[in-house]
């Protein structure tokens, strides 16, 4: 044991070191002030690396770039980097995502619209790769945080469990469990929070779910009544109204997830008791929502579950702790019908195997990818989950596959999988008790959230 403590401390001691001399030699590049003098020329030597994939430091060597960053732009091709520093002689950049193989081109704005700009001869050479990255957030010395509101670089999570990405207004939604929603404007980095528990009668806020036409957000609330239906057990709130106004939608004991149809968008959500799916069904005289119970998930049991629809409509997986069921939608029906345990078992493990020789700690939200290898077959999507306890994301194919995506890179001497590693998804990175994901199509950027390293991160895929 004393051995152990040891080597943690040795450990820890390197990563340090490590990361001392790397703060350092950025502070030392960019610390020093070689102010701009118009009097001279400008000077272009060179650039160094070569080559790189996103999250590279790029340097640009010279003399008088001045200091004032707002008025250097770096560009590869005609991908625009992110400028973080300069000491007069030296250009400190970060390489994007989505980056292309091209020149390397510097313009510096000078006074009344004077600019100095050069491009070097040598191509940048990008790299395609998938990566892990942190989005925003952020602990104290002691990993402690809270919530706070602000820029990405101020902005802060107590407990950030569920996301859901908005493409028509470019934000994405953090549910920090049994505390707030909070909005990330990815447009204008910037976070607030836009509910929190008091607000609208809301106990225990759990997830949130947009409609098929992305203009309804939806909340879940464990409302603490497993009995009556005198509680909200779901609300919604309108892109319209800016997200600011909460509406009741059903009353109801405990839910935890809701799942509208993406087709019909009729309303599926789940109880506490049991694990009910139940059905949001119109009052035929007053219209007002009812629930009607359609199965049990797994028995009697207590324990929550989610709700995921395929994009097709044509079923449903059903997530609860270690098991994945599959649920056919009866498009005659119009209902979810019981379903088969499709992947996992009542065995916690972490095995990647087939159907119900696979072993998952904990599969938390997920969310259906295209994956352009099955083009042209029945079923072209892959499921991404988050694997809690596993402190991983893995993947549920159409054939019932289950694989490990990212995390548990780089493990501790001890063994242990959890960290706060960015890099390559398999080789480096780590997460701490991932629970939400959610994926934009268009960029190919995975959101995800984690509740002990209270940050978003992302998984950019090229």
């Amino acid at each position: 044991m004393k051995f152990q403590k040891r080597m943690h401390c040795f450990f820890f001691f390197l990563l340090v070191l490590g990361s001392s001399f790397y703060g350092c030699k950025d502070k030392d590049l960019i610390g020093k002030d070689h102010h701009y003098d118009p009097g001279k020329p400008t000077v272009f030597a060179d650039f160094s690396p070569k080559k790189g994939a996103i999250r590279t430091r790029l340097y640009i060597y010279g003399d008088n770039f001045g200091t004032d960053v707002s008025k250097i732009h770096v560009y590869v091709g005609d991908r625009e980097l992110k400028v973080v520093g300069s000491n007069g002689k030296q250009i400190y950049c970060w390489v994007p995502g989505q980056t292309s193989t091209g020149q390397v081109r510097v313009v510096i704005d000078g006074d009344a619209g004077k600019a100095a700009a050069h491009t070097f001869p040598d191509a940048f050479t990008y790299i395609k790769s998938t990566t892990v990255g942190t989005l925003v957030g952020n602990v104290d010395e002691l990993g402690n945080s809270s919530i706070v509101d602000g820029s990405f670089e101020e902005a802060r999570f107590s407990y950030p469990a569920w996301v859901t990405y908005e493409p028509e207004s470019d934000v994405l939604f953090v549910t920090e469990l049994d505390r707030a929603v909070r909005k990330l404007d990815l447009g204008a980095q910037t976070v607030s929070t836009l509910i929190t528990n008091g607000q609208a009668s809301f106990t225990k806020m759990q997830t949130t779910t947009l409609s098929t036409d992305k203009d309804t957000l939806f909340l879940s609330d464990d409302n603490g009544n497993l009995t009556s239906r005198t509680k909200v057990a779901v609300a919604y709130t309108l892109r319209s109204e800016n997200y600011r106004r909460v509406h009741p939608y059903i009353y109801d004991p405990a839910s935890y997830s809701t799942a509208p149809h993406p087709v019909t968008n009729e309303m599926f959500y789940n109880g506490y008791q049991g694990i009910g799916i139940k059905k949001a069904v119109p009052d035929p005289v007053t219209g007002e929502l009812n629930p009607k119970l359609l199965f049990m998930v797994g028995g009697s049991t207590n324990q929550s579950s989610l709700i995921f629809f395929h994009p097709s409509g044509n079923y449903a997986y059903i997530v609860s702790y270690t098991r994945i069921y599959k649920s056919i939608y009866n498009w005659q029906t119009r209902e979810l019908e019981p379903p088969i345990l499709f992947a996992g078992s009542t065995t916690k493990d972490d095995v990647d195997a087939i159907g119900t020789s696979a072993r998952i700690g904990r599969a938390y939200q997920g969310v259906f990818v295209k994956n352009p290898a099955y083009a042209g077959q029945a079923d072209e999507y892959d499921f991404y989950f988050c694997d809690q306890d596993n402190q991983s994301i893995r993947t549920l194919s159409p054939t019932g596959v289950v694989a490990t995506f990212a995390g548990k890179g780089s493990p501790t001497p001890d063994g242990s999988k959890k960290g706060y590693i960015d890099g390559d998804p398999r080789t480096e990175a780590r997460f701490n008790d991932p629970t939400g994901i959610d994926y934009d199509p268009v960029r190919k950027i995975f959101y995800v959230a984690e509740r002990n390293n209270k940050r978003i991160r992302t998984i950019t895929v090229e």
